[in-house]
């Protein structure tokens, strides 16, 4: 039998192009992908071997017997020993770990018995032979190495189409295209072996998989070079599958804060540092960019010692500062430790551990299971919040504006609560910034408007003395552009004028979406509407804001109120009061009307009418209450 080498000289140069783009590219550094690096190292000591193994059996009288015999054992070795690699790649790949060193030492079982059959074949001849002529044969049991190798890629098969939803579909469809292209041709070269084509056809496939599920470009960050959030997914996958891993976290908090204050290309200069850091310091770990200045790495299990070792390390680094030159930054930085899977039972919460910022007023170590029971707490909120939008079952409550000038109740402001039957009452400050987040407080903001306008027609309440209801715009209400017809929709359902309404919009919106804020507050100008500035002094105040917008009443925050004067003790600083009489003078030289929250006492009531104040609003007239009781209340305190 005369065997052509000529697509195994083909397949040395394509697998040789493979070795160069993997080691110059730097290649990546997972289990799986150390796997490919062997075989295509031994692919190519497979193909030189056949090549000589091929030209020695084509022309025994040319060489030497023991120079024969090396070669074919090389060559059949190492072909045999890929088939078993390529399991073991697609177990790395498909993070099939349960039990791993267990399974791989059974799928390692077949291997080895090649191997034994290989080298004491001198023995027995029952692999291959010579003949009379110093001709090359196969022998009887050559056959088994075929079986063992087609097994070992029908089992390859198996894995990659019954765990396929672990890769996209593109590495997914690379992964059998490689395990089929080296499977046909090995079936081919059974039935017409003279025709050395399995090599070959394997090498095209290694290059296929070099492309997709190799391709490093696809999994690296290419600020910090090391592995993305992508990548991520498939050790996490991995990691949770298997018994033995810990994932460490590593964020730094508020990372658009610094952004903008050092700029985008110096902070990522410091990111890249930091990833090198990680990397180099912590080599039996992965380090992966999670984004926003979070970083994760993933490693076989450690005991709590060596995580307390490598805290330390962490934290004493950054005591130091990162950076070069003038630009340097010293920062915070947030540590934890997870056992995985024991420490977290889903990949949800796994992952929103891993998105969750790190608040510079936590502790600097994560605490897990808190951050999973805020966050189960945040669904159980947001379920809530559908429930009630779907149910209608939202409350509306009033509390009363007390106005100086007539000692009577002349507004009041509308406050949503959320009741559930079974959770009871769930805080504004808690439900609110949820419904922000999910875009549901646009729904809750609707809703709200037109429960005030059904209570101020139905409850006759301009008749009770109410010139008008102050009815809350959340930040996302601001900048919503179909708000004025919304509004107006409901105004004309209920034929009530829109200066029955006063709106409130609060100190902080007015420092975001300036423009569209100014735009959005001068539709609603048009219709009528008039406005009211919250939580005035809390910290976000730009006079030149109020100028722009027409604003006739200012809320002076009770946080104010209560440093001047303490509800509980009267007692107060002598330099807020200076500060709280100081604001409501010069308010009302600027031709505002002054409203002060969390009025509670007598005194502070006294105080603030001394400081010639317009409206008071607060527990000393009122709590917030339903509307029948703020309609009993009204024909009482206005009678």
């Amino acid at each position: 039998m005369f065997y052509h080498i000529e697509f195994d000289i083909a397949a040395v140069f394509v697998t040789l192009f493979i070795v160069y783009y993997v080691v110059y590219k730097k290649g990546l550094r997972r289990h799986a992908n150390r796997v490919f690096l062997v075989m295509l190292l031994l692919g190519v000591i497979s193909e030189f071997s056949d090549i000589f193994s091929s030209l020695c059996n084509n022309y025994p009288d040319e060489f030497t017997r023991s120079f024969m015999d090396f070669w074919n054992y090389v060559y059949l070795c190492t072909h045999n020993i890929l088939a078993f690699l390529l399991d073991v790649y697609v177990f790395y790949l498909l993070g099939y770990q349960k039990s791993k060193t267990i399974s791989l030492y059974f799928l390692a079982l077949p291997i080895t018995f090649d191997i034994i059959v290989l080298l004491t074949n001198p023995f027995h001849e029952l692999v291959f032979y010579y003949d009379e002529l110093d001709r090359y044969t196969h022998g009887p049991l050559f056959i088994v190495l075929y079986i063992v190798s087609i097994s070992y890629m029908v089992f390859a098969l198996y894995l990659a189409i019954r765990h396929n939803r672990v890769l996209t579909k593109g590495r997914s469809a690379a992964l059998l295209f490689f395990i089929l292209i080296s499977f046909i041709p090995l079936v081919v070269q059974m039935i017409i072996p003279e025709y050395l084509v399995t090599l070959f056809f394997e090498s095209l496939g290694m290059m296929g998989i070099l492309f997709t599920i190799e391709n490093k470009d696809d999994v690296i960050n290419p600020i910090t070079g090391i592995y993305n959030r992508f990548a991520l997914e498939d050790a996490l996958n991995d990691a949770m599958a298997s018994n033995d891993k810990t994932l460490l976290m590593v964020k730094i908090p508020n990372l658009n804060y610094y952004n903008k204050m050092i700029g985008f290309e110096n902070m990522n200069g410091i990111l890249s540092k930091i990833s090198m850091f990680l990397e180099t310091e912590f080599t039996d770990f992965m380090c992966y960019d999670c984004n926003r200045g979070h970083f994760a790495m993933i490693g076989d299990r450690i005991d709590d010692a060596k995580i307390e070792e490598i805290k330390k390390k962490i934290f004493d680094r950054f005591e130091e500062s990162w950076g070069k030159g003038k630009i340097t930054l010293a920062f915070p930085v947030q540590f934890g430790a997870i056992q995985l899977p024991e420490d977290v039972k889903t990949m949800e919460n796994l992952q929103m551990i891993i998105d969750a910022s790190f608040d510079e007023k936590r502790s600097s170590v994560m605490d897990v299971p808190q951050i999973i029971a805020e966050y189960e707490r945040r669904v159980l909120v947001e379920r809530l919040i559908d429930k009630a939008l779907k149910n209608k079952s939202f409350q509306v409550y009033y509390q009363p504006i007390w106005d100086y000038h007539t000692g009577k109740v002349r507004s009041a402001e509308a406050l949503c609560r959320l009741i559930d039957d079974e959770f009871g009452f769930i805080a504004p400050d808690e439900f609110i910034p949820i419904a922000e987040q999910n875009g549901t407080v646009l729904e809750i903001g609707r809703f709200v408007f037109e429960e005030v306008c059904r209570f101020y027609k139905e409850g006759r309440l301009q008749d009770l003395g109410i010139n008008y209801i102050e009815v809350n715009l959340s930040v996302v209400q601001c900048v919503s552009r179909n708000i004025k017809e919304s509004f107006d929709e409901i105004l004309k359902k209920y034929n009530l004028d829109s200066n029955c309404i006063n709106l409130e919009i609060t100190e902080s919106a007015t420092a975001d979406n300036h423009k569209v804020l100014i735009d959005t507050i001068g539709k609603l100008s048009e219709s009528g509407f008039s406005f009211s500035l919250d939580d005035y002094g809390t910290g976000y105040s730009n006079i030149a804001y109020m100028y722009e917008m027409p604003f006739s009443i200012i809320k002076i925050d009770k946080s104010i109120l209560w440093k001047a004067m303490q509800p509980e003790n009267g007692e107060g600083l002598d330099g807020a009061i200076i500060y709280l009489e100081n604001t409501i003078r010069m308010l009302k030289n600027m031709n505002y009307y002054v409203l002060v929250e969390g009025v509670e006492t007598l005194e502070q009531k006294m105080l603030l009418e001394r400081f010639g104040c317009d409206y008071f609003q607060g527990f000393y007239f009122s709590k917030p209450m339903q509307k029948q009781v703020f309609a009993d209340y009204l024909k009482v305190v206005n009678a």
